[in-house]
């Protein structure tokens, strides 16, 4: 299997050879530059210890010569500074940029002999104080000498000056008498190289802690929104109606587009969903019509029977059974009318009127008052008396009313309650049918408004199917809610009608209120 590596891995990596190039600064400075440093100055050191030791062994020479006059007065301090000056200034003079100096031991007193600069840059003064200068400039290498007894190397610093500077023990018989040193000035470009690379070996030590810190965040960071992304994308797969949440930058970029996409397919899985409940409602707007067609034959038969059998029927028969034939004819009347509502199935006609629920879920609750009272069932009733009217077919809406409210029966067992209650809501009038069944399952919830589809035995499938056909076409919306063993609830609503100054419509119709 080929190694993909993560996103993580891929700016860790990035950002790491970003990296190299300060690492290989430093790298160089240390193993290259340094280096050069270090056999400058060991040169410049093997040149100060040979003046130094030269000077060492002369100024011990001079003072043990007994032709020199010195013997016995190696101790006297003019003795000292005569003989220093007589070796030290020549050397001095044929060394330029070297400083040699001599310190007397309890004494605070140096003597010194030639510059570290051709041109002197400071102000001019006297002996003395540039001895103390001097003095103060060194005696933390005179020290260390008279503490050890052993010559030391050090580089020295003023504010503007470095130097090196290579001190010894000056002993006459065995006695320390005194520091004997020599400085040699180090060059400012060498130094301004030196500190050049003091300061690019801290940039470079600095940039590699930064990039090793911008690397830890910049990774994390981006990591933590991808896993949002893939966390967004995750809820997408199992529901669309999810987003992934809007991120900044490029990213952000890719989540608009993510959820645009989810929603380009959720409104394909809605148009696909309304396509095939055209396609179901068409098939049974057929089906209901054929079978309207073949039903309205033999309904004119069975009326037209009715009539002449009481033509027919002489006055004593025709007071017997006159009763029950206008029956008959009432019925087939009535049945000849839902025929031809049947044939309009789905269609919006002339038939339609300003409706007052109110009113029309009377009449629905007469029709059905005696199965509730068989069935012991309880009816809570709640209308608004405020409720706006609505336009459409009476017939149709009142068949709508009477599915819902049957069902909720067939639901429940004895003793249920069944509960209706009207109220407006956002420019809509709408109608509350809860019962206190069974309740639906809720793998069956998403499909219980397609034909065909039921899970009571003998039914048919149809009711709900073109319940919700007949509200979608009055312009409304039919909901449900549900759980098994808590009862189920459906919430119908209609568009309202907006009320003119008379209560006249704004359609020009008039409600039955």
């Amino acid at each position: 299997m080929r190694f993909r590596p993560s996103v993580r891995i891929q700016i860790a990596a990035v950002i790491t050879l970003l990296m190299v190039v300060p690492v290989m600064v430093m790298a160089y400075d240390i193993l290259f530059a340094s280096r050069s440093d270090d056999v400058l100055l060991a040169e410049m050191e093997e040149r100060l210890t040979g003046l130094v030791n030269y000077m060492a062994g002369e100024i011990r020479a001079r003072l043990n010569d007994p032709e020199m006059g010195f013997a016995g007065r190696q101790g006297d301090p003019g003795v000292l500074a005569e003989v220093f000056r007589g070796v030290a200034g020549p050397v001095a003079q044929s060394h330029p940029g070297v400083r040699v100096g001599l310190y007397r031991v309890g004494s605070e007193n140096i003597l010194t002999e030639g510059y570290l600069h051709e041109t002197r840059l400071r102000l001019p003064e006297a002996r003395e104080e540039r001895e103390r200068r001097i003095l103060e400039e060194a005696r933390a290498g005179i020290k260390a000498v008279l503490e050890t007894g052993s010559p030391i190397t050090r580089v020295g610093q003023t504010y503007d000056d470095r130097f090196l500077e290579y001190l010894v023990p000056l002993r006459v018989d065995g006695e320390l008498v005194a520091v004997l040193w020599a400085e040699h000035r180090i060059h400012p470009v060498f130094a301004q190289s030196t500190r050049m690379r003091l300061l690019v070996r801290y940039v470079a030590l600095a940039a590699v802690v930064l990039a090793a810190a911008g690397t830890a965040w910049t990774t994390n960071h981006w990591w933590r929104r991808v896993e949002i992304i893939k966390a967004g994308l995750a809820r997408l797969g199992s529901n669309l109606e999810s987003r992934v949440p809007d991120l900044p930058g490029e990213l952000g970029e890719i989540t608009r587009s993510i959820n645009e996409m989810a929603e380009r397919l959720l409104e394909r899985e809605r148009l696909i969903g309304e396509l095939r409940k055209s396609e179901y409602l068409a098939a049974l707007g057929r089906l209901v019509s054929e079978i309207a067609h073949e039903l309205r034959a033999p309904m004119g038969v069975v009326r037209a029977a009715a009539e002449m059998a009481a033509e027919q029927l002489d006055p004593a028969a025709r007071a017997r059974v006159g009763e029950y034939l206008d029956l008959i004819e009432q019925q087939a009347t009535r049945h000849e009318r839902l025929i031809g509502s049947l044939l309009d199935f789905g269609k919006p006609g002339a038939a339609w009127e300003s409706l007052a629920l109110n009113k029309l879920l009377n009449e629905v609750l007469g029709a059905t008052k005696p199965l509730l009272e068989r069935r012991g069932i309880t009816l809570v009733y709640e209308p608004d008396p405020d409720l706006p009217a609505v336009r459409g077919d009476r017939e149709k809406l009142k068949q709508v009313f009477f599915n819902l409210v049957l069902n909720a029966v067939e639901a429940m067992g004895p003793g249920g309650r069944l509960t209706l209650r009207t109220f407006p809501d956002d420019g809509s009038s709408c109608v509350l049918v809860a019962d206190t069944g069974v309740g639906i399952a809720p793998e069956d919830l998403p499909h219980i408004f397609k034909p065909y589809y039921t899970r009571k035995a003998g039914g048919s499938g149809l009711g709900l199917a073109i319940s919700e056909e007949v509200v979608r076409v009055h312009g409304g919306a039919i909901r449900v809610c549900s759980r098994p063993g808590g009862g189920t609830a459906f919430t119908v609503c209609l568009p309202a009608l907006n009320r003119g100054k008379d209560g006249e419509g704004t359609d020009g119709t008039h409600s039955d209120r």
